[in-house]
């Protein structure tokens, strides 16, 4: 065989691979956000947005939207595929949420579907949402002018500010996890836009309906874990605010051995003035006092967002994870029956390194 032929047959097959490929993406709906929804009688309202591949070389993908109601999140995949023209896929799948009321009854079957999906990867965003969540999957068809999935961009985003890292892997391991419940964003829909209203709490699988307001999604990053990045708002007196930058923040866990247990939550932030109203930053003394100041405030409102998951009964912290490593003959029976009542303290220590723009 001449060096000449080799090159024409290699030539040929890549070319024809190329062709081949073509087609085959111009005959499939890639999913990119899908919903679930309560419908009443054991049933569920399924409901998708698909990226369309359009004919012509400069042409964008187009989106449509499919939706039906089913028994399974399996079955509504079968539904679609009998209305649409083309195969549904989920290899480009970036978000999946859930509708409020269907997230109170519990959504595990309507994750696990994903988990046993080997096209999906586990970094697939989960959100429930503030009402139905067909109607975020209409808001995002109509994202044509936006390059990526807005959903999907949305959590990104606010994952480096206000919200935990929340996806498919960190949502099975706090549900599989002994002693720990997970969390999800909380969307919800204003008009034709999509906002994050806040943090879902979950008990096991189950929405309990009731959320971390995102502005106060900065504390309990501080008690999540370590991180960076966020701005918070300190009330310093009337009409007096302060805007703190972090630089970077940490967080230990220290539960004592004692026949009734008892938490201590110490955190350390770092962070610089960016706004600050009626204060001369120029003196040290000052800044002390801003120190002092911030620490009384994320004291306060972080020991009553505790108080708030003891009260509920919901550990997002891993407290009892926290504690079964830290005390020897662990029960757990008897820990989650005291749970609610476990004395929590926590210590602030604030340090402004710089600072910034004063008003």
């Amino acid at each position: 065989m001449t060096k000449k032929l080799i090159i024409f047959i290699i030539s040929f097959l890549v070319l024809t691979g190329c062709g081949v490929q073509d087609n085959i993406l111009e005959d499939l709906l890639l999913a990119e956000v899908t919903g679930y929804d309560a419908a009443g009688k054991n049933q569920i309202r399924g409901s998708t947005v698909v990226a369309v591949s359009q004919s012509g070389e400069k042409s964008q993908m187009g989106k449509e939207v499919y939706a039906a109601t089913t028994h399974t999140g399996k079955n509504f995949i079968q539904k679609t595929e009998a209305e649409a023209s083309k195969r549904l896929v989920g290899g480009r799948l970036q978000a999946v949420v859930y509708g409020e009321e269907l997230a109170k009854q519990g959504i595990y079957d309507y994750v696990d579907t994903y988990r046993r999906d080997p096209a999906i990867g586990r970094n697939l965003y989960l959100a429930v949402v503030d009402g139905k969540a067909e109607d975020i999957v209409k808001i995002e068809s109509k994202m044509l002018k936006t390059p990526d999935v807005k959903t999907k961009e949305l959590i990104e985003q606010n994952s480096q500010a206000n919200l935990p890292e929340t996806n498919l892997h960190t949502f099975l391991y706090y549900y599989y996890g002994d002693n720990m419940d997970p969390v999800m964003p909380l969307l919800k829909q204003e008009k034709d836009h999509i906002r994050v209203k806040g943090i879902a709490l979950f008990k096991n699988d189950k929405y309990i309906g009731k959320h971390i307001p995102y502005e106060d999604g900065f504390l309990f990053k501080m008690l999540y874990g370590n991180f960076k990045n966020g701005i918070y708002e300190i009330r310093l007196k009337e009409n007096s605010y302060m805007n703190i930058q972090n630089i970077s923040s940490s967080v230990e866990y220290n539960i004592n051995t004692n026949k009734k247990p008892a938490a201590n939550i110490s955190v350390h932030i770092e962070g610089s003035v960016v706004e600050v109203q009626d204060v001369d930053l120029k003196k040290r003394s000052v800044i002390s006092k801003l120190e002092r100041d911030a620490e009384k405030v994320f004291q306060k409102n972080l020991k009553k967002m505790v108080r708030m998951f003891q009260d509920n009964d919901v550990d997002p912290l891993a407290l009892g994870d926290k504690a079964r490593s830290q005390i020897r003959r662990f029960d757990k029976k008897h820990w989650y029956d005291i749970y609610p009542s476990i004395p929590v303290t926590v210590h602030v220590k604030v340090k402004l390194v710089q600072e910034g723009i004063t008003e």
